[in-house]
């Protein structure tokens, strides 16, 4: 029910963490407009409206088109079977309760 509730107020009711910052806060918040006329990449301009938001500043748009960027994170792979830098979580033994809702009778 809050995320409902949440949606139906609309992105402008979010509260996003201190720690995002304001440039991705603002990108995100342009782009989930409710109003699709208002969201960015929808006007005039189209896409380049988002690639010339602050959060992209500096982001090499040519070398993404050309699959020439180098990742940010360099993790050294031992062979085709190393796993390492995953989490490891035990398996699942709970079986899901039956959904018995009703949300679907009249399919």
């Amino acid at each position: 029910i809050k995320i409902y509730t949440t949606v139906l107020h609309g992105i402008e009711k979010v509260d996003f963490p201190k720690k995002i910052g304001k440039r991705p806060d603002d990108l995100i918040r342009r782009l989930c407009k409710l109003n699709q006329v208002e969201r960015l990449g929808n006007k005039k301009n189209g896409i380049s409206d988002i690639k010339k938001h602050k959060w992209f500043q500096g982001f090499n748009w040519e070398g993404l088109r050309r699959h020439k960027l180098l990742s940010p994170l360099r993790r050294e792979v031992k062979g085709l079977l190393d796993h390492s830098h995953f989490d490891m979580f035990p398996p699942d033994t709970e079986e899901p309760p039956d959904e018995l809702s009703g949300w679907d009778k009249d399919f």
